[in-house]
């Protein structure tokens, strides 16, 4: 086969992969974004609102305090469709059977009462039996109440988005608790007491650094976006200038310094806060989000006006010094040779000291 058939085969495949990363490259983010929010709301309905509205309900049909309101929202938890008759007892009063033959309308053979009779008769034993058992909280099983009825009867009046709304004010009035000076000591009680438990203070503090991060107040007043050579001359750094350093550093090194905030890959709300000459600064072209996304996800979110190529590019040629090993074996061997020199010529007796040359 030719070279120019073998081309040919390989073209449409090549296209085929292109256009499946391309088309995956553009549904992917799409999917992503949709999977984190779903993801989100359903953490917050499973964890937040359904734990709320399941206290919102249990509250109202538990209790005899909940009873009177949902009396008042037109539900009697002691209504007949709420009735779980296949618990009815059959001792001392025989309340399953009663309610059978009011089921199929038959009674005893000698039995001369009518069926409102019976009813009334059933009516009064199921209330006298309730009596007995209920007290300021009320079991739903003790009382032959179905639950799944009479909760989806309340959740009917009592709408589940109230749950969501509900902790959106606890949320509020937690906040403002926090803000107080007992609310910050019992904050702060609280952290310590979480950090004293071993599993949970190898992740309890950055997840709070973390979220303090993306929810703080307090905004981070980043002025300029730059590039320095830290932590040393041939390494180059991402910083945000902050201010124009300190008046007494200023003076004492007679420089023109800015204060810069280097931030730490990948949690930037931690890093180091160095003071650098402004000629050694090279201001970037970038937002401030620009430039947290490259640091969180070390160097590979570059902004696409910043964007050269990925992975290595062009080779790395080797040093016409030789190898890394090689140089550092040099460089120890010529700093022990300095050192070696410098001690002896400490051990030596010191020259004694010229006059000064007279004019």
């Amino acid at each position: 086969m030719s070279k120019t058939a073998k081309k040919k085969n390989k073209a449409p495949k090549k296209s085929f992969t292109l256009f499946f990363l391309r088309g995956l490259g553009a549904l992917l983010p799409l999917v992503l974004t949709i999977f984190i929010f779903v993801t989100l709301i359903g953490f917050a309905r499973t964890y937040v609102t359904t734990p709320i509205n399941n206290t919102i309900y249990w509250s109202l049909e538990g209790n005899s305090m909940g009873w009177s309101a949902l009396e008042r929202l037109g539900i009697n938890p002691y209504d007949s469709r709420f009735l779980e008759s296949d618990e009815l007892p059959t001792e001392p009063t025989n309340l399953k059977l009663k309610y059978e033959q009011l089921s199929t309308g038959t009674g005893k053979a000698n039995d001369s009462t009518t069926e409102t009779e019976r009813r009334e008769d059933f009516a009064s034993v199921l209330r006298d039996e309730r009596a007995q058992r209920q007290g300021f909280f009320r079991d739903l099983d003790d009382l032959w109440i179905d639950r799944e009825l009479l909760r989806d009867s309340v959740s009917s009046v009592v709408h589940p988005l109230i749950g969501l709304l509900l902790s959106i004010l606890v949320v509020l009035w937690l906040g403002w608790i926090l803000t107080g000076f007992i609310g910050r000591k019992l904050l702060a009680k609280f952290d310590q007491g979480l950090l004293a438990i071993p599993g949970v203070r190898a992740v309890y503090p950055y997840a709070k650094q973390l979220v303090e991060f993306f929810i703080s107040e307090n905004e981070l007043e980043f002025d300029t976006v730059v590039a320095l050579p830290y932590p040393n001359k041939y390494i180059y750094s991402i910083g945000f200038v902050t201010s124009q350093s300190m008046k007494s550093l200023r003076e004492a090194t007679d420089q023109d310094l800015v204060s810069i905030f280097v931030p730490s890959s990948p949690m930037p709300m931690t890093g180091w806060t160095i003071h650098a000459p402004r000629d050694l600064l090279i201001r970037l072209p970038i937002t401030i989000d620009e430039a947290l996304r490259v640091t969180v996800s070390g160097g590979v979110l570059v902004p696409p006006s910043e964007f050269v190529g990925k992975g290595l590019g062009d080779p790395i040629k080797e040093s016409a010094d030789g190898d890394v090993s090689e140089r550092v074996a040099r460089a120890i061997q010529s700093a022990t040779k300095k050192n070696s020199s410098k001690k002896g010529s400490d051990d030596s007796e010191p020259e004694a000291a010229k006059p000064p040359a007279t004019k």
